[in-house]
This record gives C-alpha cells, structure tokens and sequence, in this order.
C-alpha cells in the first residue's frame, strides 16, 4: 500500500470517517514510517490483536470535541 493511502487513512480516522484502521504484520512497517510523522497521532491509538495485527483507533477524549 502506498504512504499516501497510509496518510489518507489516518486522515479518516482523524476525522471519524471510519471508527477503526487495522494494520497487518506486512504493513506494519511501511505505516509505521507515515504514522510517525502524522501531526495528530497523539489521539491514536493502537491495540495490537492475536495474529500481529494492530487496530488503531481514536483514544477516548478525541472522540469528544
């Protein structure tokens, strides 16, 4: 997947277009890269699951604005 399908993503999550990005192992190190430079991923975060997968969600208080 493309780093700018990475941004766009976290975009949507930021802005509650979608509730949930889930990153597999393959992935994870390509998003990785774009996430860390992400101005808002201080509201992420992230609950590895069985498998190696990560489901990233907004924390708690970003979901109030």
């Amino acid at each position: 997947m493309a780093e700018n399908d990475y941004q766009t993503q976290l975009d949507q999550l930021c802005n509650r277009d979608i509730d949930e990005l889930v990153i597999k192992p393959d992935q994870f190190m390509d998003f990785q890269k774009v996430f860390q430079s992400y101005p808002s991923r201080s509201k992420i975060e992230g609950d590895a699951k069985h498998g190696g997968e990560i489901h990233y969600h907004l924390t708690k208080g970003s979901h109030e604005s």
